[in-house]
């Protein structure tokens, strides 16, 4: 019995040690696909305790590279949300800006616009953060169409216009060297950077701005903003924009506008050689429209200046107090350098001060590129008119045959042609000097006559030597301004115009020169061709004789006898030689005049042939006496 319960037992434990194996193979079957080693098997046995972690694994294990990203995620949130921007990034670009109308653009979406635009592309945008990519740029310029970008900011509208920039490509013929381009003017509302502000005195160009009409001047300051990089500094030009900006009606009705850039730190302007001119309306809404001025060629970092008027930059104002002064004997002023019209203008409310001062008043304007040094000089002593002086003149030296239309120009030699910005009277004693070379030492001034193509001589010309090469020539002599010649020799033919009286104060009397007679005893002293001395009337013997005349011989005791001549020789007279100084006889009229022993004069009207008979006469008496004594 106990061997039967012993064989039992045994039996059992057989059985149970082959069910166990079975179970294991089972497990081992369904674990197979998951884990193959027993490291894993360790790890799937801590992840049963773990059944969150046991998840996360099994993903780690099918994506090893994305375990370690999102593990790290996990321990850095930000730096999630930088991978994600850079993902994105990839797909949309940079950020451009925020729209007007509200959302983002980015720089690829910016592209797609160009590229799949049928024309020019037009954008509304914020200004804050703007920033247009100059991969969009380059794609605009690839297919050569414009990028129209309108700016607005925060304002007295809902969205105030601020700008409207236009890239036009062919205008440009580089590519964009900046990665991106910030955008838009600084125009701040509550700022007085225009002349409309009710506090625009507060600005301190105010006090800078003097315009040469004399009336009160409009302005508006705008400032482009500084872009970053090599080629992005201030002053350089932004390549292929020009920009529209909105103003507050300051230049309605100006096509064109007097344009400078202005250092706010010293107070200054300087003018551009370009004027600003009006640019589109920037429509907001039905009831909102600005106006704008556009400015072409816009550099970075630059304030510019907009004027209604051309700023003067003669000081005036230090001018008249110098003339004012008594103990300034004479006014000499240094312009600046003087390269455009109405750059500086000497007004004619000045020119009456210097008139009632008597003074003289020089001003000078320094050498620019290859115009020389110059000055204009006026004597108040001999100004009577007045009137406003543009002082910029443009010298061209010896130019071609058609250098005003009209008018052939002479060739060959050396000629010097004024062409003077002002137009009209010039104030007397007024005259030009300019630095010139030598062979100008002996010059002719002539005016040019456009409307009938003649040269119009006005006098000599004066040059002093400065050292061995250059001199100062004068000119004078000048009543209006137009065009005027100089030439080193003097111009001959039928196109030349002397006049009958020509000015030339600088050359001595030539006295070879008819139109300048001399007196011949003293050829030093001309004689004046508009009074000449009264002519010697020649006598003429046959000329009847005056009955009232008492030299008449009608009248004598003598008288002739036109029927005998020998009659004038009475032999038979026995009159006492003494009776012919009868005073009875010899007394005269009243009324005439007495005679002398010099030259008939000029007028006399008493012949000589008749008081020559009468003294024969008397001749023939005497002897007729003494002879008759003789014979006693």
């Amino acid at each position: 019995m106990r061997n039967r319960k012993m064989k039992t037992a045994a039996l059992i434990l057989a059985s149970a040690l082959a069910v166990v194996p079975c179970f294991g193979a089972m497990a081992a079957e369904t674990d197979e696909n998951t884990v193959t080693d027993s490291a894993i098997v360790q790890a799937d046995t801590a992840a049963q305790a773990e059944p969150a972690t046991v998840q996360a694994d099994t993903a780690a294990q099918a994506e090893p590279a994305t375990v370690q990203a999102d593990t790290a995620a996990q321990a850095e949130p930000a730096t999630v949300q930088a991978d994600t921007a850079a993902a994105q990034s990839e797909v949309t670009g940079a950020l451009v800006g925020l729209r007007y109308d509200g959302g983002q653009l980015y720089e690829n979406e910016l592209i797609d616009m160009i590229r799949n635009a049928d024309g020019d592309v037009k954008i509304q945008m914020m200004q804050s953060g703007l920033s247009i990519p100059a991969s969009a740029l380059n794609q605009a310029r690839e297919q050569e169409k414009k990028l129209i970008i309108e700016i607005f900011q925060p304002g007295n509208d809902a969205a105030m216009f601020n700008s409207r920039w236009v890239y036009d490509p062919s205008t440009v013929y580089w590519t964009p060297d900046l990665e991106s381009y910030p955008l838009g003017v600084a125009v701040d509302p509550d700022a007085p950077y225009h002349s409309s502000h009710p506090d625009a005195a507060s600005n301190p160009i105010s006090d800078v701005i003097r315009g040469v009409s004399g009336e009160a001047v409009e302005w508006s300051v705008y400032s482009v903003p500084t872009a970053e990089g090599e080629d992005g500094q201030a002053g350089y030009t932004i390549p292929g924009f020009y920009v529209e900006i909105a103003h507050w009606g300051e230049f309605d009705g100006m096509e064109e506008m007097p344009l400078y850039t202005y250092d706010e730190e010293n107070g200054s302007l300087f003018r551009s050689s370009r004027y600003a001119v009006r640019g589109d309306n920037a429509v907001v809404s039905d009831s909102i429209v600005w106006h704008t001025v556009r400015i072409n060629n816009p550099a970075w970092g630059t304030n510019y200046a907009v004027l209604s008027d051309e700023h003067n930059f003669l000081p005036v104002e230090e001018i008249e107090a110098q003339i004012a002064d008594d103990s300034v004997p004479a006014v000499d002023v240094q312009m600046g350098a003087c390269y455009l019209d109405n750059q500086y203008v000497a007004p004619a409310g000045m020119l009456d001060k210097l008139k009632d001062s008597g003074k003289t008043l020089s001003l000078t304007s320094p050498g620019v590129e290859s115009q020389p040094t110059y000055s204009w000089h006026f004597d108040g002593s001999q100004i009577t008119d007045t009137a406003d002086v543009d002082l910029h003149i443009q010298f061209y030296y010896s130019p071609g045959e058609e250098a005003i239309e009209g008018v052939t120009m002479p060739q060959g030699f050396r000629t010097i042609l004024l062409d003077f910005a002002h137009s009209g009277l010039v104030p007397a004693g007024t005259s030009v000097s300019l630095t010139t070379s030598e062979d100008m030492q002996s010059g002719w001034l002539y005016y040019v006559n456009q409307e009938n193509g003649t040269f119009e001589y006005v006098g000599r010309t004066s040059w002093e030597r400065e050292n061995e090469s250059f001199g100062t020539l004068t000119i004078s002599g000048m009543t209006h301004c137009s065009y005027y010649l100089v030439t080193a020799q003097e111009l001959t033919g039928d196109n030349v115009v002397i006049p009958e009286d020509p000015t030339d104060p600088e050359e001595p009397t030539d006295p070879s020169d008819p139109t300048t007679p001399t007196d011949p005893v003293d050829p030093s002293n001309p004689s004046d061709p508009s009074e000449p001395e009264n002519p010697t009337d020649p006598v003429k013997p046959s000329e009847p004789t005056d009955p009232a005349d008492p030299t008449d011989p009608s009248d004598s005791d003598n008288p002739a006898d036109p029927e005998n001549p020998d009659s004038t020789e009475n032999k038979d007279d026995t009159k006492n030689p003494d009776d012919t100084k009868n005073p009875d006889d010899t007394k005269k009229p009243a009324d005439e005049k007495p005679q002398t022993g010099g030259a008939v004069k000029t007028g006399d009207s008493a012949p000589l042939f008749p008081a020559a008979a009468a003294a024969a006469v008397s001749m023939a008496a005497v002897l007729v006496v003494l002879k008759k004594k003789v014979a006693r």
